[in-house]
């Protein structure tokens, strides 16, 4: 009879809790101080230690290693800009074929600061260079065309600080590395921390239908907007962010058009009503690190920070 009511019991507690639809424990374990790893098109990319906490993006990002969408190891890559030295991982994405796009900047040029987008083919080797001459790709997206969307901004001719002649803060280049076009001027941001700077809360990803941009917009990275691109780089809309308690380092846009941010809560989710311009709480409560959207499915760092990386992809919640 206990045993019964024990049974019951549990079966009732688990009623309200999220299921995954997928499982995968992944060959990848972190290192002691390594920073967040990140989930891109079924990769999972981890970065070298960072020696002792609080040590520069400089000194960490010099590298990175794959596993392939099985959890495998796919392959580990230490960079090498062309022309440059000591140089720094801003972002990584893959293409369905498992060519990867590396925004990087490095120390060397005419200006002694040096970025682009590293090209790789599946193995990782380098395939290309696009040279962005001022402008920093801090983060990119291979859209399903297998072209380039980056978020960044631009320093002046003279210094690293940033410009102050007005730029496009987006750019779209061909899978090639041509330049297509510039999008969202950053005078259309507020003054403060330039929109497309490198930190955890920007953001980038592309559907087949348009492009999905988190950018800071004010004083400080607690202010921010998300704008929706069409893939000629219409404006569709502008949402800022203030009025919700997010955890803005955590977002996820999924193949159908819904974007998802992680609330100040552990395993709290919010996403956007489009209609109202307003962030809602969604019903879902997962206990996990949300990664980002693979498909319609949004996917989760479960378990514990120690042993190999389990994944877990969830279903979106009910509108």
């Amino acid at each position: 009879m206990k045993a019964l009511f024990l049974v019951l019991l549990c079966g009732l507690l688990g009623l309200g809790a999220e299921q995954p639809v997928r499982e995968l424990s992944t060959q990848a374990v972190p290192s002691a101080h390594s920073i967040v790893p990140l989930f891109r098109h079924g990769y999972l990319i981890l970065f070298p230690p960072g020696g002792a906490p609080g040590a520069s993006l400089s000194m960490i990002k010099y590298g990175f290693t794959a596993y392939s969408p099985d959890g495998n190891l796919a392959y580990q890559k230490t960079l090498q800009v062309p022309g440059g030295s000591q140089p720094v991982v801003r972002d990584v994405d893959f293409d369905a074929d498992g060519n990867a796009a590396v925004a990087t900047s490095a120390e060397g040029g005419p200006s002694g600061f040096l970025s682009g987008i590293l090209l790789l083919d599946h193995t990782g080797g380098d395939t290309g260079f696009i040279n962005t001459d001022r402008y920093v790709p801090a983060r990119i997206a291979i859209a399903p065309d297998s072209s380039i969307w980056a978020l960044g901004w631009q320093h002046d001719a003279q210094s690293a600080r940033p410009d102050r002649q007005g730029y496009m803060i987006v750019r779209h280049f061909s899978a090639d590395g041509k330049e297509l076009k510039a999008h969202l001027p950053r005078s259309s941001f507020p003054p403060g921390l330039e929109p497309g700077a490198d930190g955890p809360e920007v953001h980038i990803e592309v559907t087949n239908d348009r492009v999905g941009i988190l950018a800071f917009s004010g004083e400080t990275g607690a202010t921010a907007e998300w704008v929706e691109l069409d893939l000629n780089g219409n404006l569709l809309g502008r949402y800022r962010t203030d009025d919700a308690p997010l955890a803005l380092a955590l977002a996820a846009f999924t193949a159908d058009d819904h974007v998802y941010l992680a609330g100040p809560k552990f395993g709290e989710l919010y996403t956007l009503d489009h209609a109202s311009h307003n962030w809602k709480l969604t019903p879902q409560q997962v206990a996990g690190m949300l990664m980002g959207a693979d498909g319609n499915s949004l996917v989760y760092k479960v378990g514990k920070n120690v042993g190999p990386i389990l994944l877990q992809w969830f279903n979106q919640p009910q509108s």
